[in-house]
């Protein structure tokens, strides 16, 4: 009797131990996934912050930028006090939601829509679309926004979308104060100078200058975003008509090494398309407006782009005071059109 009484003790106990190490595994598993799933969530963020240029998985389209044009209003002026304004660039994890950029200038509404923004999207990493408005860059996520109206650096996306903004829509409903431009992407020096073999080279510029509406050789600027160094933005314009590459940097360097490389890249493409750019110069233009402190670089060379394609040439009519009232403008447009889509869905 003890016998078999002691034999199912033993059972028992041998059941509870299994049972014990199978629950061990289980949370241990548990465990392994939670990191791991921590870990790819760590590697999205990081890549949506990025150094400055994202790399999404497919081009942007610069066909398709019939937005919304009834739904966004973007001519509305944003009046700026200069020396109000640019006081206080905040910085840091815990700046304080009332500090963007502008704020005290703003009027009422302007500043009731960027809180309601701050407060309802201040803790959201996801991209803003997702495909509900044609014509915006799904690749652009609140996060983007948050950095444009705090004053932090741009990422490639950001200036992608003011190209289109303010330059593809406005250009349709009036292309006379227009120069014939053409635009071949924030990413596409990136793409280009990440690559080894020149095959893979030419297929980026091939795909770029493809997304064109018209030749090369028809244009009378094509602009190109350039990162340059570790973390900076500048513009190279291919005066076509003129025969001549200037670069438009907001912290002249001519000692950059990868710009001069990079014209040198794109002369070898235009030769393929039957425009010999060798011996076309490559120039620094006097009247191009430089940044003060902070991380405007993206924003400065989206006003390059922008007075040049509108026929400001001579006197490019901005300064760093100007950047607060840019960057509230742009958040608000598309703060205006992401509250615009959800409520139409």
């Amino acid at each position: 009797m003890h016998i078999l009484l002691r034999k199912k003790k033993e059972e028992e106990d041998a059941k509870r131990k299994k049972k014990e190490e199978k629950e061990a595994e289980r949370k241990k598993e548990e465990e392994e996934d939670a990191r791991r799933k921590k870990k790819e969530e760590h590697k999205k963020k990081k890549k949506r912050r990025g150094s400055g240029v994202r790399y999404p998985h497919h081009h942007y389209d610069f066909r398709y930028h019939k937005a919304t044009k009834v739904n966004v209003s973007t001519s509305e002026p944003i009046y700026v006090d200069s020396q109000e304004s640019t006081n206080t660039f905040p910085r840091g994890k815990k700046e304080e939601r009332r500090d963007y950029v502008a704020r005290e200038a703003l009027g009422v509404a302007k500043k009731s829509l960027i809180e309601r923004f701050l407060n309802e999207c201040i803790i959201n990493e996801d991209f803003m679309f997702n495909d509900t408005v044609e014509g915006y860059e799904n690749f652009l996520s609140f996060n983007d926004i948050r950095e444009l109206l705090f004053a932090r650096e741009s990422e490639s996306v950001v200036i992608d979308c003011y190209v289109n903004a303010y330059l593809f829509l406005p250009r349709e409903e009036n292309p006379d104060i227009f120069l014939n431009f053409g635009y071949v992407g924030a990413t596409l020096k990136g793409y280009v100078q990440s690559c080894r073999d020149d095959k893979s080279k030419e297929q980026h510029f091939d795909y770029a200058f493809g997304k064109l509406d018209r030749a090369p050789n028809e244009f009378d600027l094509i602009f190109s975003p350039m990162h340059v160094g570790t973390n900076h933005w500048a513009l190279l314009v291919n005066h076509i008509k003129e025969k001549e590459f200037h670069v438009y940097d907001s912290l002249r360097n001519k000692d950059r090494r990868d710009i001069p490389q990079y014209v040198e890249k794109f002369k070898r493409y235009l030769k393929g398309k039957h425009i010999d750019a060798d011996k076309w110069p490559l120039r620094y233009p006097d009247t191009c407006p430089q940044q003060g402190s902070g991380d405007d670089c993206g924003i400065f060379t989206c006003k390059y782009m922008e007075c040049l394609a509108r026929r400001d040439i001579q006197d490019l009519p901005f300064s760093q005071d100007d950047m607060p009232y840019v960057r509230a403008k742009f958040a608000l447009h598309f703060i205006k059109a992401y509250f615009n889509a959800q409520e139409r869905s």
